[in-house]
C-alpha cells in the first residue's frame, strides 16, 4: 500500500481527510487568491481543499502540464466523479510529479454550500499530517485527456 492510500478509506461527503494538491514542496500551506473564470463564487483567499483524492491529484499536476505547453485547457470537478480533470495538452513529461498534502478535518475548514460538492475552503495556514509525492503516470486513469499526444 502507497503512502496516500491509508488515507483514501473514507465517506467523500463525511470525510476525515482533506487533502490539497501541489506541484511544489511546502512546510505549511499558506491560504492563496483564487480566480475561477466559470464560478465567481470561487473566488477566494483560502486554503482550498478536497475530500476527493483524484481532485487533489489533478491540481497537484495541473501547473506543470501549463509550463510545458503552449497551448492547454482545464476542467476540473469538485463532484466526486471522475474523470476528476479532463484537459488538452500537447505534451505530458514522462516524469511528471505533484504533491498531496493531507489534512487531518476540523471545524476551520468548510464546506462548499453545494451538496455533491468536494470542495473545503479554510481561511488561515495548515501544516499536513503527510505530504505524499505522486507521479502522473500512476494515475492518468482518473483524467481524460482529450487530444492525442504528440511525442517531443
Amino acid at each position: 500500500m502507497n503512502e496516500l492510500e491509508k488515507y483514501n478509506n473514507q465517506d467523500i461527503f463525511n470525510p476525515e481527510y482533506l487533502y490539497h494538491g501541489s506541484p511544489y514542496v511546502m512546510e505549511k500551506i499558506e491560504p492563496r487568491e483564487a480566480k475561477d473564470s466559470v464560478n465567481k463564487e470561487n473566488e477566494d483567499t483560502a486554503v482550498f481543499l478536497t475530500s476527493y483524492q483524484p481532485t487533489a491529484l489533478a491540481y497537484a499536476f495541473r501547473n506543470k502540464i501549463k509550463e510545458t505547453n503552449d497551448n492547454y485547457s482545464f476542467s476540473i470537478n469538485n463532484n466526486g466523479n471522475l474523470p476528476s480533470m479532463g484537459f488538452e495538452a500537447d505534451y505530458i513529461p514522462e516524469d511528471l510529479f505533484g504533491y498531496i498534502y493531507v489534512f487531518k478535518k476540523d471545524d476551520t475548514m468548510i464546506k462548499d454550500k453545494h451538496n455533491n460538492s468536494t470542495q473545503y475552503k479554510c481561511y488561515h495556514s495548515l501544516i499536513p499530517v503527510a505530504v505524499v509525492k505522486v507521479y502522473y503516470k500512476d494515475f492518468e486513469n482518473y483524467f481524460l485527456r482529450i487530444n492525442a499526444p504528440k511525442s517531443r
